[in-house]
């Protein structure tokens, strides 16, 4: 490479073919329009519902639609003209809503529900069971089991439909619609003379601005309709009693409180008496006992006509509890003020931030409650003593106690739920999401930091199903604008079987001890930022950081006012893991005080890479300085050695100063900057921030072996760079501002056509995701848009894009439902994983993806590529070849031959071949290796 070639841009191939695989959704997706019903407000009588909203019956199991049926854009043919269609598979993981879990009568089933599926569990094994899935568009606000039959699971959505299920099969049976967008909705059964009938309680918002109450009756072929509140109250959730007798609608500080007057058996002539409360406080949660059904059950619960005695349990925003013994007989004296106020409650306070669940005990007994200090508290109302369950994981969301009393369901908000017995308060099933979550307030809404992914995540190299995902280790509750989250915590979680398999803490967690200093602030733990795993899964490298709070640093005078802050101490630590095979579990091998360190202080590092094919690291600081690491054995004086396990440690093997390249003089300024390795392992690349005008997209190329810089470049890419990637001698850089891809062989820097269809606009707050896959010879990436058509409503729009390397072009732009938080590709089923910041975990894959997969080479041919002889032959001597021995002999490179080459092209079934001009290729390659 004695000189440079002009930059070069290809042109964007496009096919005549490809304006017919487009997906006409916009014109499929017609929206059925609902005639409006007729309200009567003089008499406030129900109305039967019209035709248009009709009971459907589904004698078979619901069809699996693909996330591209809703997509506005994919191509379905790829490189070669094979027809392959790229889509988004059904999400697993998810976080778990803020909706109570439902236990069946036997306890040996667990109901949760997510943002559009319903997950069941089995409680004997902590295990999925089945996974009612829903549309995408569609969001669950609800869920009951039938009491007629117990195998019947109702599912309501916001946007108006109400779905009934076979949960043991899975099946959808049937599905009503009513086409009215829902607020809150609450279930209550009334008896008739045929059985059980279903009724829903659903808060909704009128076209006025007004809310109003609507009651639904869902019987085998009518639905009827009863409009029974309508207030300007701000109201946001519903409580009922299990027969519907009394309802409670609440929001803020106003309660309002409904009786029925029904004549037995007339659904039609249903009317509710209203009344309405004000408390001293606002209401965080609320739960609502019958005496007459609380212990005896449901279906026992028939005497109408005798007093009933209803209690109501309120959690305040101040910590409180206000309790109310026979609510109807206050509302009932007319010794309340004008106000609406009743007679004082009972108040119980223990908690010191506002109560997130609070339930009564089937014998009404006990009040259970629980908030964001991590303990759950039983509270014995006749003697006024509490129990205490503390050091829970996290905050409490939820509680629910089973039907028989036996048992009690906790949520907790690190999207985990335990089964606990009554009893003895110990756990009988533990059930763990994926545990990773953005730390916006609202991941629809909210604005990334530039350049830095919300949490690091790997796919494990030997099982890629497990994802390596860096969780917190204790999610708090966020009631402000702004709140503290550490990262510390490492979960592997089973993609394919959607089951959570382990965590282990990677840095100190605080777990059991006091989170608030004396001034009341948070103390928080180091944030695990980077991760990397060798491509044996023997050893792990992980970056944390610590900081400590810039109060604690500030200078006080004699008076106390603050004169002068110093500058925040920070703590860097690299450490090294061990894979132990015995007991499943990381072993902390080494770790290294201050990696990278400035003349005042630690250096932060930027960006980590693990070296393919051997056992080393590389790591990049804010000093602009480059350092290998490498293991070497620890000896121990007078100790005697085991060779079966040798003491290891590790060390810095190399440093490369990069400082004359960017013509730094002020070292630790540089903030941004990311390292990859060849896939053979030969050439580091290192792409750094654009520090002056001169040396914007600087990319340097080193080897790795010799530590020394063999190339550097500048203007391979414009803004900041975010994250590169090897793919063969290409290297792909996503920026700030561009996707660049530069052949390093012919020195050649190439850009992607625009996005079909899309408006984007670029910024450092949009930070780019990028995935690459040697199989099929395509990299994938995240684009965030503010200037598309469907971000107006819902903020930033997301998609993600799959390019061909070789002539760059799109073979896919699908939208994401969410923010994405990392991208990464399954090297065994050639997929791309998306994580998004809903913990929603997806696979884009293509349905022919063995016509473009490229054959496994061999090590002389991996040796002699063209990104290797970059660096001459001088590098592959006696010392390479002796390395690769020694590779070999641990298991980690194999040798292929020509033979097992063209059995891998042409399969194992021979019946399903790709394309005579694909395998004359393939077959040229293998031969030529």
């Amino acid at each position: 490479m004695s000189g440079f070639k002009p930059l070069t841009r290809l042109p964007k191939r496009f096919r005549a073919s490809d304006a017919d695989n487009i997906i006409p959704i916009e014109a499929e997706r017609v929206k059925r329009r609902r005639t409006s019903r007729r309200k009567n407000e003089t008499t406030g009588s129900p109305e039967t519902i019209r035709p248009n909203m009709r009971k459907e019956t589904i004698n078979h199991p619901p069809t699996v639609h693909k996330a591209t049926d809703y997509l506005p854009h994919c191509i379905d043919q790829d490189k070669n003209g094979v027809p392959g269609m790229w889509s988004l598979s059904t999400p697993v993981g998810g976080q778990y809503t803020n909706l109570d879990p439902i236990l069946t009568r036997d306890e040996e089933y667990l109901f949760i529900g997510l943002e559009a599926a319903v997950h069941v569990y089995s409680v004997a094994t902590s295990r999925l069971f089945r996974t009612l899935q829903l549309k995408p568009s569609q969001s669950v606000i609800g869920y009951s089991l039938s009491s007629a039959n117990e195998e019947h699971l109702y599912v309501v959505t916001s946007a108006g439909s109400v779905s009934k299920w076979d949960w043991l099969s899975g099946k959808q049976i049937s599905r009503w619609t009513i086409g009215r967008k829902m607020i809150s909705v609450s279930r209550c059964f009334h008896p008739l003379e045929g059985g059980m009938d279903i009724s829903l309680l659903t808060l909704r918002e009128c076209k006025s601005g007004k809310r109003e109450m609507v009651l639904t009756h869902f019987g085998e072929r009518m639905l009827h309709e009863t409009v029974i509140l309508e207030t300007n109250a701000r109201l946001e959730h519903i409580k009922c009693t299990s027969d519907g007798q009394a309802i409670i609608v609440y929001g803020s500080q106003r309660v309002f409180f409904g009786t029925q007057c029904l004549r037995q058996g007339d659904l039609e002539s249903m009317q509710y008496t209203w009344k309405e409360m004000v408390l001293p406080v606002s209401i965080s949660c609320l739960d609502i006992r019958d005496s007459a059904t609380s212990f005896q059950g449901e279906e026992q619960s028939s005497n109408r006509n005798g007093s009933t005695s209803i209690d109501l349990a309120f959690g305040g925003s101040d910590g409180s509890i206000l309790i109310y013994h026979n609510i109807l007989g206050l509302l009932g004296k007319e010794e309340h003020d004008e106000n609406g106020k009743t007679g004082t409650p009972r108040r119980l306070h223990w908690h010191r931030d506002l109560v997130n669940a609070i339930r009564w005990s089937r014998d009404g007994n006990y009040i259970i409650s629980g908030g964001n200090e991590s303990v759950m508290v039983l509270w014995q109302l006749d003697t006024g003593r509490k129990q205490f369950l503390p050091h829970l994981s996290s905050p409490i969301c939820n509680i629910v106690v089973s039907p028989t009393g036996n048992s009690y369901v906790i949520k907790l908000a690190d999207n985990s739920i335990a089964v606990l017995s009554a009893r003895e308060l110990q756990p009988c099933a533990t059930i763990t999401g994926l545990q990773s979550y953005s730390q916006m307030n609202n991941s629809r809404t909210g604005v990334y930091s530039p350049c830095t992914p919300s949490f690091a995540a790997i796919l494990h190299p030997q099982y890629p199903d497990r994802l390596l995902v860096i969780v917190p280790a204790s999610r708090q509750i966020a009631h402000e604008s702004h709140h503290h989250t550490s990262f510390c915590v490492l979960q592997t979680y089973d993609i394919c079987s959607n089951n959570h398999i382990f965590r282990q803490a990677l840095a100190r967690t605080n777990a059991t001890t006091l989170k608030v200093n004396p001034e009341g602030l948070q103390i928080v733990a180091p944030n695990v930022t980077h991760l990397g795993v060798s491509q044996d899964g023997k050893w792990m490298s992980t970056v944390d950081k610590w900081r400590s709070c810039p109060h604690d640093a500030e200078v006080l005078d004699s008076n106390g006012v603050c004169i002068d802050s110093i500058a925040a101490d920070q703590e860097i630590f690299l450490k090294f893991w061990r894979w132990n095979n015995s007991s499943d579990f990381w072993e902390l091998v080494a770790r290294i005080d201050g990696p990278h360190f400035s003349d005042k202080d630690s250096a932060s590092i930027l960006d980590l890479a693990s070296r393919p094919l051997s056992h080393e690291f590389a790591t990049i600081g804010s000093d602009t300085v480059l350092r290998f690491w490498c293991p070497s054995k620890r000896h121990r004086n007078g100790l005697k050695m085991n060779d079966e396990v040798p003491l290891e440690t590790w060390k810095c093997r190399s440093i490369v100063d990069l400082k004359d390249y960017t013509h730094n003089d002020n070292s630790g300024n540089l903030s941004t900057a990311s390292i990859t390795f060849s896939q053979d392992g030969t050439v580091l690349a290192v792409c750094l921030q654009s520090v002056h005008s001169r040396n914007t997209g600087l990319t340097i190329l080193v080897d790795a072996q010799s530590c020394t810089v063999h190339y550097s470049r500048v203007g391979v890419y414009p803004g900041d760079p975010c994250v590169a990637r090897f793919l063969g001698c290409h290297l792909v850089i996503a920026s700030t501002q561009s996707i660049s891809i530069w052949d390093t062989v012919d020195d050649i820097v190439r850009t992607p056509g625009p996005s079909e269809g899309v408006d984007c606009s670029f910024s450092d707050k949009a930070p780019r995701l990028l995935a690459v896959d040697s199989n099929t010879q395509t990299f994938a990436v995240t684009l965030q848009c503010s200037k598309s058509p469907p971000a107006t409503k819902k903020g930033r729009k997301c998609f993600v894009q799959v390019y061909d390397i070789h002539s760059l072009s799109l073979l896919c732009q699908l939208p994401l439902g969410g923010f994405p938080n990392a991208l990464l590709a399954d090297s065994q089923s050639s997929d791309y994983i998306v994580v998004d910041a809903a913990a929603n975990v997806r696979r884009l894959g293509c349905s022919s993806k063995t016509s473009q997969a490229a054959p496994a080479r061999d090590l002389a041919a991996r040796v002699n590529s063209g990104i290797a002889g970059l660096l001459g032959n001088r590098v592959y001597g006696t010392e390479y070849h002796h390395h690769t021995r020694a590779l070999v002999s641990m298991g980690i490179m194999e040798t292929f031959s020509q033979g097992k080459e063209l059995a891998e092209i042409f399969g194992d079934s021979p019946f399903v071949l790709p394309s005579a001009s694909t395998l004359f290729r393939d077959v040229v390659q293998a031969l030529a290796g």
